[in-house]
Formats: C-alpha cells, structure tokens, sequence
C-alpha cells in the first residue's frame, strides 16, 4: 500500500501523563483516568478488550531494546489513539498487540547492528527478510512480520527515527510476495478426521444429555459442603461429631491427596484434613493441633482410610446399560464442571457453525422455540452476537439451530449461576473466576483448546478402565490437537460431503444443512452458507476432475454427453501435470475456480449447464447455475449419464414396474402417472443406453 507523501515534521513530545487509551473505547467497569500513561513502562490494553472472550494483554517496553524504546513508544501511541497518515487504516487492538511482538522482534536485530533506523540501508532490509523466512513460519505470520516492519516508515511523520525507505518496493520483498499471494477467500483451516470427529460428537452429547445431571447433583452436594455452619463453635466438638456419622455408617475416613498429606505421622494411611474440616465447618488448622490428631488417628485405627472423599449422590446415568460411575469424588467436581461445559462447546460449535467469539457471548435466555398450533416444537432460533465484520461491539444476529444445541444451552444455563449472565464464564470455584475481572468473563480459546483436549484424554482412559472401544484416536502419534476453527471447517465440510460411518449416527448432514440455511437472521451475515457452498463446489469440481482423469470409465451419455465429455477433457488437462494429477488441496481449488466445468453430478442424472437450453430456469433469469428443485431430467438437453446414473434409473425403473404390479389396488389417476413416468424412463433409458463393454 503506498500513500501521499507527508512533510517531515514531527510531533512534538508526548508528554509523559497523556492516557494511550484515551480514544478508545472502554470496557464498562474500566476508567478513563486510570489506563495507562505514555511515561508507563508497561501499557495495560486489558481496558480496550471489549469481547468477553479475550485475555488481558499489554506493550512491555521494557522488552525492547532502550536505544529504540522511545521508537516503538511514539509508534504504538500513534496507533493507539489512532492518529494515521494518509493512506493507511486504523488498526485494531488485538491487531496492535500483534504487531507489538514482530516490531520488537525487528528493533531487536536492528539493535544488533548497532544502528538507528534512519541508517539502515536497503540491503540490511534484504537480509531481515531473509531472515525472517528462514524461520519457517506460516505464510501469514510473514505477512504479519512485513507489515509490521513497515510502520515504521508509514508512520515516519510521527517518530523521530524511522525507517529512509518503503520496504514494500525492495525487489526481493516484492518478489517474495508474488510467490507467496494472500489467498484471503481460501479456507486453509485442517478439518477433523471423521474417525475423531465422531466419538468426540458421541462423548459431547452423551454429557450434555446423559451424564449433566449427575455433575450438576454432584456439585450442588459440594457446594453444600463448602457452605456448611460450623456443627458445634468448638472445633473439637465439630470434629468429634463428623467422626461419629462416619462411625454410625462404618465408612472409612477419606483420603488425603498426595500434596495435602505432608506431615501426617499417624498409621494406616493419610485422611483428608481439609475435607473433615468442611464437614464441620470451620478451617482446617484447628484439626492439626495434638488433641483433634488423636481423635482422627483413633478413627483412622477402627475406620481405616478410603479412596478421595466420596460424595453421597449415587450416580444415576447410564453409559450402554451401565451405570457410568460407582461414585464421584469431592475433588472430581471442578474437573467434572469443566468437561461438561466444553462439551456443551463442542455440541453448540458443531452443530450450528457458530464461531467460537460469538459462543463464548452467549447469554442466559439466548434460545427461543417456535411452535405449530398443537405446541409441538419445529424450530430453535439462537440470539446472540456476531463479530465479523461489525466492529468492536458486535451486532445481533440470530442462527437457527436444532435441539441438540437447545438441550446444550439448558445445560448450560443450569451450570451458573442465575446472576451470571454468560453461558461460558469460569466456574464459580475455578481460580480463573476469581480473577475474571482481569482475565475476562469468559473461558479464552487458549483455555479451550486445553478442556477439548482434557476431555479426549478423560474419554481415553475411562474407555481403556471400562474395556471400551469409542476412543478418541491418535493423530500421527499422539492425542489430537484440536482448535475451534477446526470445528466450523469440519461441520462444512461433512455437509457437502455427507459421509457415511459415525457421525452420520450423530445426525442427518441434509436436515442439518437446510436448518441452518433457512437463514443467519439479524444484521450479520455468518457467512457459513458460502462456506459449504464453496465446500460443495470444491467436492464436485475433485469428483469431476477424478472422472475426466479416469482412462478406463465408461463414455458419459445423454443429450449432453458429448459436451460432457468435451468439457471433462479441458478440466483434465488443467489438473494433470507431467503425467500426474494434481493432489495438493489449494493449488486444486485455484484451478477449479478459474476452470470450472459448470457440471452438477446428481444421483439420476448429471447438468451439463447451459442457460440457453436449461428448462429449469425462465429464460429471463438463466441464473449462473441450474435450479435442481426444478430439474426435469428426461427433456432437457443439459442431461448427461454416467454409469451411476444408468443404475440409479434401472432402479427406479424397477420400483416403478413392482407398484404397477399391484396397480389394482391404485387410484386410477396415481396408476396413470405412474404408467406415464415409467414409459417416460424406458423411453430416455432406450434412447441412451450406453455402449457395451468391450
């Protein structure tokens, strides 16, 4: 991006108390007068976090090198308060905190060679970026890293030092670029295998509809526990009489956990101090002096030590007819909790292509159902916030999904608390809550990803302590790293595709798919029809190019065979180079686009699409593609056939004759179309029968 030029005058000095934030906007318990100040070291942007899903972050200046601290100061408060030259954008905050870390990255090697900016030459600039390719960092981590370096010469007017040229106009920049274009309307974001993909869909439903209960009784019990009057003032008393219930049952005393047992010197194993303590309600250091130890060391004689303290509630769910626990431990809940929630994550992420920004922003009462007149349910509109493209705040928007995702926002909305209006803030006991006024709301991707995978490795190991199968297997060695842009990527692709095996057990990809085109309402557009429909066109362009490179298949047949045949060979010679077909994914989807066949392999006949001859469209709107809804395969010139077809339309043929057979019992119109329909298919089958094989 080049701009006007702009005269060399600098700003004068920012004086040390001007506030960095100060046209941003805030969050609504932020204040104005105590963000951070340019004399600051450190600039805190947690202020300027308006999402509820992000982490706080900060400019630590003391990471940069001092001979061009002041540099990068003048740089990011320029940013910051959004004072731009000509010719460039404002930035963003997460942008600006981005591009922190590759700015301090370039200031670090320039400090390496012992010279301020204004002095380094074009062929310094050379080597950074050769450098900065040699890291083997993604294409757009480069991207990031050049645009960074470039500030500082866009920004020039507004530093004392920067850089004397455009690095965007060196030859080897720009030759790099070339080689490398943005591909910015290509999905490059990994699918899930369907065979993780599946039981990780089975385990999420199976907590959200199954296992819930028991984790929400559990933690109520907790709860209970912790929030226990003390049962006597005297704590020896307390004590005495929590001993005397686990004599009155014969249950052992619970165990401590390893960390919590230093110290314990009495014989027949180590009890949890912490928990007799919650049980008789008052802290744990009363319990150590000698006279309560001695009332614990008689028990732990008669009672004997068992497992973690137990809770009382019996499980109740069931996991193939099994009861899924024996019992739940006092210290199981917090991980529990988790797992629950991130299921309800992976449900909700899944099964609507929501992103994970706009679930992390929803709100307790974010589901509506809509009835028919005998109040059965036939729809779940989810209202909630999306993030694309509309700002900082957001904007509403609504999705419509299914009941699984309204059974997961039930879920949900039981696990906090009826203040707590985020369906995804920590949970209460969790130490992330406890600091969620600096680290925000709600759970972070970051944190995520880590309960994703805690989760696959809870089903790993139940599955391998119940002899079970539906584990979550290993990706090239090891259990898969999974990300939420994965799971939006994934859903579009299963759609277009509609494979068979286990997730097709989960749901129908078809009632999926027309649910959630029925429309993203709202003011945003989430943009997840054109995704599947991209997905969609690159799985009939692969399937096409597969065909057209096929030496050995049958010719295609129909009225448009041979322009079908034609339009196979130009696509094949497109995608096979030196004698071999092109495998790599996005060189395939560039050439699909440039050369696309505008042929729509169907189950009982392929479009050869032509608007001229089309006859489901009206010749004043030809459209750019055929309506298949409208499809009248048997007198159309767009028709072609390929063995598929052949079979699909014998088959057809056949049923057509068995309800014939048994015309008898017809009403005579339905026995006339079905006469006119079956004659109608011999008659096409007739005329293009294809050719014996050799």
């Amino acid at each position: 991006m080049t701009h006007a030029a702009e005269a060399p005058v600098h700003r004068a000095a920012v004086p040390e108390d001007a506030l960095v934030l100060a046209t941003r906007p805030l969050r609504a318990e932020a204040q104005m007068e105590e963000t951070s100040r340019y004399g600051d070291d450190v600039w805190t942007l947690t202020p300027a976090w308006l999402r509820a899903d992000r982490k706080p972050h900060q400019l630590d200046f003391t990471q940069v090198p001092h001979a061009h601290r002041d540099t990068a100061k003048l740089l990011f408060y320029a940013l910051l308060i959004q004072d731009t030259p000509p010719g460039e954008e404002p930035i963003t905050i997460s942008s600006i905190r981005a591009y922190f870390t590759c700015v301090r990255h370039f200031l670090g090697w320039a400090q390496s060679r012992q010279l301020p900016l204004a002095q380094l030459t074009g062929e310094d600039l050379d080597a950074y970026h050769a450098e900065l390719t040699s890291l083997r960092m993604a294409v757009s981590g480069v991207y990031r890293n050049r645009r960074a370096v470039r500030l500082l010469w866009a920004y020039r007017s507004r530093l004392a030092d920067h850089l004397g040229q455009d690095p965007l106009r060196r030859a080897l920049w720009q030759a790099w670029a070339r080689g490398n274009p943005r591909r910015y309307d290509e999905n490059l974001t990994d699918r899930i295998p369907e065979h993780i993909m599946g039981p990780l869909l089975t385990w999420a439903l199976r907590w959200v509809d199954d296992l819930a209960d028991d984790v929400l009784a559990a933690r109520a019990e907790r709860d209970g526990i912790d929030a226990r009057p003390p049962a006597h003032p005297d704590p020896l008393v307390a004590l005495q009489a929590v001993l005397a219930d686990f004599r009155r049952r014969g249950q052992p005393l619970p165990a401590a956990p390893a960390r919590l047992a230093t110290g314990w010197r009495g014989r027949g194993g180590y009890p949890n101090l912490a928990y007799l303590a919650r049980l008789a309600g008052h802290p744990s250091y009363p319990f150590r002096k000698a006279r309560s130890r001695r009332l614990i060391e008689e028990a732990v004689r008669d009672l004997g030590v068992g497992t973690d303290p137990p809770l009382r509630h019996v499980p109740q769910a069931q996991v193939d007819g099994q009861r899924w626990l024996e019992q739940i431990s006092y210290y199981e809940v917090g991980q529990f909790e988790r797992l629950l929630q991130v299921s309800c994550w992976i449900v909700i992420a899944y099964l609507s292509g929501l992103r994970d920004s706009e679930i992390k922003h929803l709100r307790r009462g974010c589901v509506s159902a809509q009835r028919d007149a005998d109040g059965r349910i036939y729809r779940y509109r989810l209202h909630g916030l999306a993030f694309k493209g509309e700002g900082v705040h957001g904007a509403a928007a609504t999705w419509i999904v299914t009941a699984p995702v309204a059974r997961a926002v039930v879920v949900l909305e039981r696990c906090q608390p009826a203040d707590e209006p985020y369906l995804f803030a920590h949970p209460l006991k969790s130490a992330n809550h406890q600091r969620h006024h600096v680290a925000g709301r709600v759970r972070t991707s970051a944190t995520t990803i880590k309960d994703i995978t805690a989760l696959a490795r809870w089903i790993n190991a139940y599955c391998a302590a119940h002899s079970r199968v539906d584990t979550i297997p290993a990706d090239k060695g090891r259990l898969p790293h999974l990300t939420p842009r994965q799971f939006r990527r994934t859903l579009a692709w299963f759609i277009a595709r509609r494979p068979g095996g286990t997730i097709a057990g989960a749901l129908q990809y078809r009632h999926q798919r027309i649910q959630m085109f029925e429309g993203y309402a709202g003011t945003s557009d989430s943009g997840f029809r054109d995704e599947v429909e991209a997905e969609e066109a690159f799985a009939r362009g692969q399937f096409l190019a597969e065909l057209g490179t096929d030496d050995d298949r049958p010719t295609l047949t129909g009225p448009a065979g041979p322009e079908a045949e034609a339009r196979l060979a130009e696509l094949a010679r497109r995608t096979v180079f030196a004698g071999q077909v092109v495998t790599d994914e996005a060189r395939l989807r560039r050439i699909l686009a440039r050369h696309d066949t505008h042929m729509y392999p169907g189950t009982f006949v392929t479009c050869v699409y032509n608007p001229d001859r089309a006859l489901c469209r009206a010749p004043a709107d030809p459209g750019h593609q055929p309506a298949l809804a409208d499809c009248q395969p048997l007198a159309c010139r767009n028709t072609a056939l390929t063995p598929a077809n052949h079979q699909a339309l014998s088959s057809h043929l056949a049923q057509l004759e068995n309800a014939l057979d048994d015309g008898a019992r017809l009403a005579p119109y339905v026995r006339h179309r079905l006469q006119e329909q079956h004659r109608a298919t011999a008659a096409f089958l007739a005329r293009h029968d294809p050719e014996p094989a050799e």
